[in-house]
This record gives structure tokens, C-alpha cells and sequence, in this order.
């Protein structure tokens, strides 16, 4: 398939509409691990703890998208896409909300370069992330964690007593 403005624009729709759709629990995860190479890179300039800038896997990646009940809306507000060089710049609004609160925190807005590259089945995939965002309230990061840990604490109480 050729990968055209247009055919990489119709993508990353879907994949912005799959993070917001599939962020958040432990089960739904795993969906999104599809729009990535397996050495995918993200580098993330403005994390709680920069500078220095802050590198994740794919996996830590994955990882950083579970915190149950903690709603992240993504919404893409501009696309720079150069098809020759296969990279996207996104501009994009990220609003959080507690679901079961209802509490939302103010909008920020963030940007991205996404790296592209086609794998052997010529599927598109993120191989490299560069990461911006506004400074996110230091509350709403702890408010992560906790939802984030209490997941894993399900999963590791579940697997300890299978073993029981």
C-alpha cells in the first residue's frame, strides 16, 4: 500500500480515537499495543520530572496509559504530515476527567512527532515519539499514580493467589 497525506491523516484519526477510547484499564490496553513498532521510543521533554527529558518503550508507554477511572480525552487540533520523510507533527488538547467524580481538570495542550515507519506486512507504525506538553497540575499526576497502582495491585493479588 501506498502511504499517501491523506492514508496517514484517516490513521492517525483512528488512532487518536483508539487512545481515547481504549486508555485507562488494564484490559483494554493491550489494544492500542498494535500502532507500535516494537522498539518504538518515546522521548517526553515536559514529564513531572524534566528537565532532563524522560525516555519510555513501548512497553513503558503501554504502561503509562493504564490508570482506571482516570478519563484522558485526546483531540487532535492540527496535523503536519511530510509523507516523504514519514513524520507527523500533532498538535492536540488533552483533557482529564475522574470518572467517577465527574472532575475534570483544565484542558492543556500538547504536541508530538510521531516517526513513522511500515513493517514487513506495510502496516503503519509509530517507531519514534517526541513529546511536549503543558506542566500538568502536580495532583493530577498523583491522582494517575493511585489509579495506575491500584490496577496493578489487582493483578499482582490475583496472580499471588493462583498460585495459593
Amino acid at each position: 500500500m501506498e502511504w499517501t497525506y491523506d492514508k496517514i491523516a484517516k490513521w492517525f484519526d483512528g488512532y487518536f480515537e483508539d487512545v481515547c477510547k481504549y486508555q485507562g484499564s488494564l484490559e483494554t490496553v493491550p489494544n492500542l499495543k498494535k500502532y507500535f513498532s516494537d522498539e518504538m521510543e518515546l522521548t517526553m521533554y515536559t514529564a513531572p520530572s524534566s528537565p532532563p527529558a524522560v525516555s519510555m518503550s513501548r512497553d513503558e508507554l503501554l504502561i503509562s496509559f493504564v490508570h482506571p477511572g482516570l478519563q484522558e480525552d485526546i483531540a487532535p487540533e492540527h496535523f503536519a504530515i511530510d509523507v516523504k520523510k514519514m513524520i507527523v507533527a500533532v498538535q492536540f488538547k488533552i483533557r482529564f476527567t475522574d470518572k467517577p467524580t465527574s472532575t475534570k481538570w483544565p484542558p492543556v495542550q500538547a504536541s508530538a512527532h510521531y516517526h513513522l515507519t511500515v513493517d514487513g506486512n506495510r502496516d503503519l507504525k509509530i517507531a519514534k515519539i517526541y513529546y511536549w506538553t503543558e506542566t500538568l497540575p502536580e495532583d493530577l499526576f498523583d491522582f494517575w499514580a493511585r489509579h495506575r497502582d491500584k490496577a496493578f495491585r489487582h493483578v499482582a493479588l490475583s496472580y499471588i493467589h493462583s498460585k495459593s
